[in-house]
């Protein structure tokens, strides 16, 4: 209830008060992009499928309009990687080079040094992915109520032995977790010996062709290696390459909106590739 009034008042005065500054600070005069989305890909929905379909799950209602009018004023501004710009991992590559010299440096340098991105069973890393939440009371969004209040039994139940990463039986609606880890023989989680250390997550929610970082986050010892870009161009390049059915159709990446955070919040999505669009209502989903 309590984030639904937020997003019911206090979102449209944020869209109101913060979006054309935020624009500018992007450089952004331009008419915003518009792609169609269509978040339930029935045609490619297998079961077992873990999504709800009969009413648009809130995020849906939250990013994607229905129509063009007054009303969008006071919708929060999508931030998204248009994966379809990008025909080739190299052009992506590009994309970020011509954001920052420095981000394709830095992450080559992160590999070197051994850390490596891959997606993962959370089940297997709760005390890693406790031990980023709580390694910092105050993140780019804001305040992290994690620092003071999370519980290792509150991210999920630690697995009691090793398990290997599996793709969900869905490809079109999911939600897995991907992370930067470190090599680190002896490691444990729990009781379980692991070998690796978990650094860095994000947790990607699948709707159809959205892809949506829900959550993204670095332990502070490492997030000056550049292990939040590594991690988010290793997805990006997944969805490219499009080599398994899960990771194969997104069309776009959304990592929440324009009037979000702080300004440097807004910088990082600058850096990664992320831009101001207007998502709508594919005709296929609309009829």
């Amino acid at each position: 209830m309590g984030m639904r009034l937020y997003q019911r008042l206090v979102e449209p005065m944020l869209a109101l008060a913060l979006r054309r500054r935020r624009l500018a600070l992007l450089d952004f005069d331009g008419a915003v992009p518009e792609i169609p989305v269509d978040w339930r890909r029935d045609a490619d929905c297998e079961a077992p499928c873990p999504l709800v379909k009969d009413r648009p799950p809130r995020l849906i209602e939250r990013y994607v309009s229905r129509r063009a009018g007054w009303r969008e004023r006071l919708r929060l501004m999508p931030m998204v990687v248009d994966i379809d710009r990008y025909p080739d991992a190299a052009a992506f590559d590009a994309a970020l080079k011509a954001r920052s010299t420095r981000t394709l440096p830095k992450i080559r340098k992160a590999e070197r040094e051994g850390y490596y991105a891959r997606p993962f069973l959370v089940q297997c890393h709760v005390h890693d992915v406790h031990a980023i939440r709580t390694s910092m009371p105050m993140r780019s969004a804001g305040p992290v109520l994690d620092y003071w209040l999370l519980k290792p039994g509150h991210i999920a139940e630690p697995a009691t032995e090793l398990h290997p990463f599996g793709w969900p039986t869905c490809p079109m609606h999911w939600i897995i977790w991907w992370g930067v880890f470190l090599p680190e023989p002896g490691h444990r989680q729990g009781g379980v010996e692991v070998g690796e250390r978990l650094v860095a997550f994000v947790k990607m929610w699948r709707l159809g062709d959205i892809g949506h970082y829900t959550e993204i986050m670095g332990h502070r010892d490492h997030l000056d290696k550049g292990v939040m870009l590594m991690l988010h161009r290793a997805i990006v390049r997944a969805l490219i390459a499009a080599e398994v059915p899960a990771m194969r159709g997104v069309r776009v990446l959304l990592y929440g909106a324009l009037e979000h955070g702080r300004a440097g919040l807004l910088t990082w999505k600058k850096r990664a590739g992320f831009r101001p669009t207007r998502m709508t209502v594919s005709s296929s989903t609309a009829g």
